[in-house]
Parts: structure tokens; sequence; C-alpha cells
């Protein structure tokens, strides 16, 4: 576990370790939230290389994590509108995943191309959802 902890501090992962609504589920100060976490991406990286459930890994992923992080935000500090672009571009991806899959199925890796534009688009270091956004009220 010592190893991968650099991984988990410089990816912020270890942030989920202080969700307080999820902390009475990992009573046990070896196996915390960040690790599971982590193990999770990692598994959802290795099914989209693999081609398992591309889709679900990248939904799961796109959808479980930030919805969690606005929650707490909301819990915390009663502000939502922060995640708010966020879920608008992620929605809209969802939207025409099926199209995107298909019209660029003949690139390979691109399910995980496309996760990775998943985490970056809540990444609190890239933060894409808010460039985009802001990229789209300049243009409309």
């Amino acid at each position: 576990m010592q190893q991968v902890e650099p991984i988990i501090a410089k990816l912020r992962i270890s942030e989920l370790d202080e969700y307080e609504p999820l902390k009475k589920y990992f009573p046990n100060p070896v196996l915390k939230l960040s690790h599971v976490a982590f193990g999770s991406l990692i598994l959802s990286i290795l099914c989209t290389f693999t081609g398992i459930a591309p889709r679900v890994v990248t939904g799961l992923v796109g959808a479980l994590i930030p919805s969690l992080q606005a929650i707490n935000k909301y819990q915390t500090t009663g502000e939502i509108y922060t995640c708010l672009p966020y879920f608008i571009i992620f929605s809209t991806y969802l939207t025409f995943q099926g199209w995107i899959m298909w019209i660029f199925s003949f690139i390979p890796c691109f399910d995980t191309m496309c996760l990775l534009f998943v985490l970056a688009l809540y990444h609190p270091d890239v933060q894409l959802s808010n460039k985009i956004w802001a990229l789209l009220q300049k243009v409309v």
C-alpha cells in the first residue's frame, strides 16, 4: 500500500478519505476509501484496455465520484453550482456517446481516451469542464 500512496496523493484521490458520510463504512485504518477508489480506477482502466464494458465503466467513474464530491461540497458549503458545468457536459457526452463510439470505433484504445476525457472533465488540476463551459459561454 505504501507504494501507491504517492500516486494517490498526486491524483488527489486521498481527499476521499475525508468524506464524512462514507467514513463509517471504512473504520479500518489500513483499508482507506482512497485505496478502494484507486483500485477501482485501475480496474476500470484495465477493463477499457481489454474492452470489457467500457461504456459502463466510463459512466460509473464519470458519475459516481463527482456525485459523491458534489454531495460532500453541498453538505459542507451549501454550494452546488460549481459542479453544474461538469454534469451538463458529462450528460451531453453520455447522450451522444453511442454516436461518438460508432463514428470513432476504428481508433485503437478509443474507450480509454473517453475514460481519460471524463476524468479530465472533473479532475481538480485540469477542470476541463470549466474550460469548456467558459468557451461555450463566449460562443453563445
